[in-house]
C-alpha cells in the first residue's frame, strides 16, 4: 500500500503562545470602540507601541500550559509601560528575564511620562519586589514559568492630562461596567487557553474581578482565587513585601512550587 503524504500545511497546529496573542489583539479592538471617561485624557498600551518585547515575553515564557496565574491590573509606567512585560521593572526584565529591545511611542506621548524604554532611568518598585522575590525563590525565570505566569486584567495604563495615573479602581462599578463586559470575557478565555488550576489575584481589586467573572462565565468551575498584597509602595505598611508574600504563599500551599531543593 503507498504511504499517504499528510500535508503539512493541515499538520502544523497554533502554538499557544501565538492563539494568545490572538486573543489579545482581540482584546485591544474591543478597547479601541470603549468611550472612556473625561478624567482620562492620555492612554498608553505597551502590548501595542512595545509589541516586539511584549511578544518575546508571551513566546519565551507563555508558551505552555500553566497551573497559576499571577493576576494583575495594569501596566505601571515605570514598568510595562516601559519594557512590555508585566510588572516590568527595566533590571528586572533585562538581567533576570533575558528580555531586551526596541520599544516604540505611544501615538500620544506626555511630557510627564516619557516612553524611553529599556533607556528609562527610572525602577518601578512593584516590579522590583515581585520579579526580585521569585528570583529569590527560583533562581532562573523557568523555575517559576514552569507553573506559572502573570497576566494583567487590562493592557492599558491611564492617565490624566499632568501624567497622573488612573486605575480601574480609582472608579465605581457602574462607570467600570462597560469596561468589565469586554475584559472579563477575555480573562475567561485566557484561563481556559492555559488550563490555569488557581489564581493569585495581586490586589483587592484583581481578586473582586476575578470572583465576579467566574460566577458570571464559569460558575461551575473548581479554579481557586487566592489573594496576594499589591507590591505597590502606596499600600500601607507595605517596606517588608517580600516577607509577606512569602508567608502568604506558604499559606496557600503554593510555596512548593518556587522553592529549589537539593
Amino acid at each position: 500500500m503507498a504511504s499517504q503524504i499528510v500535508s503539512s500545511f493541515f499538520s502544523t497546529q497554533v502554538s499557544i503562545s501565538t492563539k494568545f496573542l490572538e486573543v489579545l489583539d482581540q482584546l485591544n479592538n474591543s478597547l479601541e470602540e470603549l468611550q472612556l471617561l473625561r478624567s482620562i485624557k492620555c492612554i498608553y498600551n505597551p502590548t501595542k507601541y512595545a509589541r516586539r518585547t511584549f511578544e518575546m515575553y508571551v513566546q519565551k515564557y507563555c508558551n505552555t500550559e500553566k497551573q497559576i496565574m499571577y493576576f494583575g491590573m495594569n501596566p505601571g509606567p515605570w514598568g510595562m509601560s516601559q519594557t512590555g512585560v508585566p510588572f516590568g521593572e527595566i533590571n528586572s526584565v533585562k538581567d533576570w528575564l533575558k528580555i531586551n529591545g526596541v520599544v516604540e511611542k505611544p501615538p500620544t506621548e506626555l511630557p510627564a511620562r516619557p516612553v524611553k524604554g529599556f533607556e528609562c532611568t527610572r525602577s518601578e518598585i512593584s516590579g522590583r519586589r515581585f520579579w526580585g522575590l521569585f528570583k529569590e525563590l527560583c533562581v532562573s525565570p523557568e523555575n517559576f514559568f514552569r507553573t506559572s505566569f502573570v497576566y494583567n486584567y487590562l493592557p492599558q495604563q491611564w492617565m490624566k492630562s499632568n501624567g497622573c495615573n488612573l486605575t480601574p479602581g480609582d472608579f465605581g462599578t457602574l462607570q467600570m461596567e462597560p469596561l468589565y463586559n469586554i475584559c472579563d470575557p477575555i480573562f475567561i478565555e485566557v484561563l481556559k487557553l492555559y488550563e490555569v488550576q488557581t489564581i493569585v489575584a495581586i490586589g483587592k481589586f484583581c481578586e473582586t474581578r476575578a470572583l465576579k467573572a467566574l460566577k458570571k462565565y464559569l460558575p461551575d468551575s473548581s479554579i481557586q482565587v487566592f489573594y496576594l498584597p499589591h507590591p505597590s509602595p502606596r499600600t500601607v505598611n507595605n517596606n517588608n513585601w517580600d516577607q509577606k508574600a512569602i508567608e502568604c504563599l506558604k499559606k496557600l500551599d503554593l510555596l512548593q512550587y518556587y522553592t529549589i531543593t537539593d
